[in-house]
């Protein structure tokens, strides 16, 4: 029986064969990743497999009319598309995830391929050809929620068919790296500005404030530099398990008075809707990078520990989030209450509509005890909310002090040892064997910043 929320389809697959495609829920589809149509085959295998999967699509289109004559010039052109939507196809089997999501989105308005590789007319006829050859499921383009902005496309899906076909070609699924190799430019704007946000509760389904324009300066342009000396410098490598495109740096506030580069600044990954950044922390360390594991190393508790630094005080070793008082059950609500402080103008009153929304059992702790237990672990709290030094305020403040903090540790990782990193805004991802080193690094870098020595965790892959 098909699991609850999924309807069946019954097609025929091209050897004649009934077979039954579950089709998701809303959910799934919503989780769809993007196809970004930009990916060639590298394998004998592959490409003898693309080139056979062209020869069918057109082949077919020839039998049902679609085309009266057989293509010549447009042959490579098919073959590309052919190889890129495959690659898209099967990349969800090579993430070695147990609760895979073979689902991917692609916006059919003509428009979203104006200077793509692909074309929307071959593009259209491929996802025709292989539909009519049950190779393909296509869910026609939908809002599947309210806040649903940024995926109102089809969603596509290789049948088993389509993934037998691959396999009795030697070309396995859950190997697609193997066989393709995925293509991206780095950005060509690597630095943002925003407008003060709307809102005080830190968001993190969209980045807070409206783009705004700035002059370039020497400021800017070495802001810009350092941001394009990790882009090309990871470029380099190769990252499987998690998707990756370079870094856009985003400064916020840029309307305040007192803006001066200082405000915000972390690193984004391209496209951040799909990257590394958004996956679980079990996911990433299921990334590899060049092939070996990766470790990822972890500030804890990274606004507190600032804060308290630009007060001249070390956060004490042990739990940050053990408050007098309190138990450990209450460990996440004063996480919870900690992350909305920072992200509030002063210690909050009560929990944002926001937050209750994800995570209901806040109500069951109240805001005020876990405020007065904060209070007295650590007093200085009580001035959040005043200006901090160098001129900015706020958790833009603070997220501009540790994106020095990360972003210098990583020109120190490629400058000094040529080691390739990732930033999770106040973590980084390392190969594993280079854990210890880049963690001595990020700390004295945070040492060197801030005053204080961070407490750091290093969490590896789970064997």
């Amino acid at each position: 029986m098909p699991a609850a929320g999924l309807a069946v389809r019954h097609t025929n697959n091209p050897r004649g064969d009934k077979e039954m495609t579950l089709i998701p829920d809303e959910e799934e589809l919503q989780a769809a990743t993007h196809a970004s149509l930009r990916a060639h085959p590298i394998s004998e295998e592959a490409e003898a497999l693309v080139s056979t999967l062209a020869e069918m699509v057109d082949e077919h289109a020839l039998a049902t009319g679609a085309r009266k004559n057989k293509r010549k010039g447009t042959s490579e052109r098919l073959e590309y598309a052919v190889g890129a939507f495959l690659a898209d196809l099967l990349r969800a089997y090579g993430q070695e995830e147990p609760d895979l999501n073979p689902w991917v989105y692609r916006s059919m308005h003509a428009k979203s391929f104006t200077g793509a590789k692909v074309s929307f007319r071959t593009f259209s006829q491929l996802v025709d050809g292989l539909e009519r050859l049950t190779l393909l499921v296509r869910i026609e383009g939908h809002k599947v929620s309210q806040e649903d902005r940024g995926r109102f496309a089809a969603r596509f899906s290789a049948t088993p068919a389509l993934l037998a076909f691959c396999k009795e070609r030697a070309v396995d699924p859950a190997k697609v790296y193997d066989h393709f190799e995925f293509e991206y430019d780095l950005p060509k704007e690597v630095l943002e500005l925003r407008a003060t946000k709307e809102s005080s509760y830190w968001v993190k389904t969209r980045l807070p404030g409206k783009p705004m324009s700035f002059e370039r300066d020497g400021v800017t342009n070495a802001i810009e530099g350092h941001i394009r000396e990790l882009n090309e410098f990871f470029a380099q490598h190769r990252l499987r398990g998690g998707s990756h495109h370079g870094y856009v740096r985003i400064f916020h506030n840029g309307d305040d008075p007192c803006f001066s580069w200082n405000m915000g600044g972390r690193l984004y990954s391209q496209h951040f809707a799909d990257s590394y950044q958004v996956m679980s922390a079990d996911q990433r360390l299921k990334m590899t990078i060049d092939g070996e594991p990766v470790a990822e190393i972890d500030i804890r508790a990274s606004y507190l520990t600032i804060f308290l630094s630009l007060c001249g005080i070390q956060l004490p070793h042990g739990d940050p989030y053990e408050l007098p008082g309190l138990g450990p059950e209450h460990r996440s609500a004063v996480k919870a209450w900690m992350v909305a402080t920072f992200g509030n103008s002063k210690p909050i009153v009560r929990w944002p509509p926001r937050m209750l929304q994800k995570s209901p059992d806040l109500k069951q702790h109240r805001v005020s005890v876990i405020t007065a237990a904060a209070l007295t672990k650590y007093p200085a709290l009580k001035t959040w909310g005043e200006p901090l030094s160098h001129g900015t305020s706020g958790w833009a403040g603070l997220m501009w002090f540790e994106s020095n903090v990360m972003i210098s540790t990583m020109l120190k990782l490629k400058r000094e040892h040529q080691l390739p990193s990732l930033s999770v805004h106040d973590s980084l991802i390392v190969p594993a064997r280079a854990a210890e080193k880049a963690r001595t690094l990020l700390e004295q870098t945070f040492q060197d910043q801030q005053g204080v020595a961070p407490l750091l965790k290093i969490n590896h892959p789970r064997h």
